[in-house]
C-alpha cells in the first residue's frame, strides 16, 4: 500500500471512530431523554386523582 493511500485509510479509520462515538452518545441521550418523558407522563397520571 502506497504511503499517501495508508495515511488516508489511517484517518478514515480515525474520523470512524470518532463519528461511530457520536452518533452512539446521540442515541443513548435520545433514549435517556425518551424514558424521562415517560416517567414523568406516568407520575403525573398517578398524581392525578380521578374525577
Amino acid at each position: 500500500m502506497s504511503d499517501p493511500l495508508f495515511a488516508a485509510f489511517d484517518i478514515g479509520l480515525v474520523f470512524a471512530l470518532a463519528l461511530g462515538l457520536a452518533i452512539w452518545q446521540l442515541v443513548v441521550l435520545r433514549r435517556g431523554i425518551r424514558r424521562d418523558r415517560a416517567e414523568a407522563v406516568a407520575r403525573d397520571r398517578d398524581a392525578d386523582p380521578p374525577a
